[in-house]
């Protein structure tokens, strides 16, 4: 499917991308940018269609973060986590399945993940906060869980714990307002300065067996065969986008830049030069991003080592990329005066975002060599 029509793609740039400085001067959590999206159906993204939503899978998620993460980087990371919420609702299933995704899609609620923890730091798939009973047996979860995005603000948060009875890994939906939850802190990060990445408190929060995202015991499964793909593909086509908008701002710096004699910037030909090379590395983590997508959407037994693959190169694209439209664009570059500078803190996240690059690199290597992953 097509996640933007014409429509929905000028929302974005005109309303989003309008709002990003700000957004990233204020260090302000995007909500007008959120509910615009709302407005163009796109929290309903990967939704299925049955329950209100567009039906998109990983190509669609990789079109639309791309678009988004572009316009403003904020935003992107928390339409990404709100969309890998929809899809881990959707693929677990569960009693309250089919309610939360109607509100997911609405924009009723903003979704998004409480999986890492500072003990497992990278291993987000490998909790220590365990669920238990209480004295009345009900079910109740204590501790703390780190970068949090859209913290404070979302309306479902997706907690992964140990199960109580030591039976695998659970994954519990848990309402933004439920009593017992706190959140501590604000984000100081360099970049993505509105996502509101920043540590949940739990002290007793009441869970139920109707809460949870998925059959006892199986959230591992459903971290590796749902929340992994679709998170590392859109957090590769945010940073496409990021790339991608830095680009687009030093190509336009060097055509406008002009000197005394009336020639421009982009007539010198070791800028020329550098222009190229930000098209071909823009270029070419978008087309890995997309053939990832398509892999995982056709179930391909190769798509995991591809999805992994993607996150990696397009992390480092961003990055890389960023830094040369710094060097093109001079000391202009380094102010606000141009928007290089917010996407260069921008991309600077993505390689350390969990897993991360370090950690996939190995993956890689064991998928390849026929060894267990992780």
């Amino acid at each position: 499917m097509t996640a933007l029509d014409e429509r929905a793609a000028a929302a974005v740039r005109d309303r989003i991308a309008a709002t990003a400085a700000a957004v990233d001067r204020e260090r302000s959590f995007p909500a007008a940018s959120l509910a615009a999206l709302g407005e163009q159906g796109l929290l309903g993204l990967t939704v299925p269609a049955e329950h209100g939503g567009a039906g998109g899978g990983l190509s669609a998620l990789a079109e639309a973060g791309e678009t988004v993460g572009g316009a403003c980087a904020s935003t992107g990371m928390t339409f990404l986590m709100h969309a890998v919420t929809a899809a881990t609702v959707a693929g677990g299933g569960g009693p309250r399945a089919a309610a939360l995704l109607r509100e997911l899609a609405d924009g009723e609620r903003i979704g998004t993940l409480a999986f890492s923890e500072r003990g497992t730091g990278a291993h987000f798939h490998a909790p220590e906060l365990r669920v238990e009973r209480d004295g009345d047996g009900r079910l109740r979860i204590s501790g703390r869980k780190s970068f949090v995005t859209s913290g404070g603000h979302a309306g479902l948060y997706l907690v992964l714990v140990q199960s109580d009875d030591g039976g695998g890994l659970d994954c519990y939906a848990v309402d933004g307002g439920a009593d017992g939850i706190a959140f501590e802190g604000s984000w100081e990060g360099i970049g993505m300065a509105g996502n509101s990445s920043v540590a949940m408190v739990l002290d007793g929060v009441a869970v139920s067996e109707e809460d949870r995202i998925g059959v006892h015991g199986a959230g591992g499964a459903l971290v590796f065969d749902v929340v992994a793909p679709f998170f590392l593909v859109g957090l590769a086509a945010v940073n496409v986008g990021i790339a991608a908008a830095a680009q687009a701002a030093a190509t336009e710096h060097a055509k406008r830049r002009s000197y005394a004699d009336g020639s421009t910037l982009a007539e010198v030909q070791s800028i020329q030069h550098a222009l190229a090379d930000i098209d071909l590395t823009v270029r070419q983590a978008r087309l890995l991003v997309r053939d990832a997508a398509a892999l995982g959407d056709a179930g391909d037994p190769g798509a995991l080592v591809a999805i992994m693959a993607a996150k990696v190169a397009a992390t480092e694209a961003a990055r890389d990329v960023t830094q040369q439209a710094l060097e093109i664009c001079g000391g202009q570059g380094c102010t606000p005066a141009l928007p290089i500078e917010r996407h260069l803190r921008d991309a600077r996240a993505g390689a350390v975002m969990a897993p991360t690059n370090g950690v996939l690199r190995s993956w890689i290597g064991k998928a390849l060599a026929g060894l267990p992953v992780p």
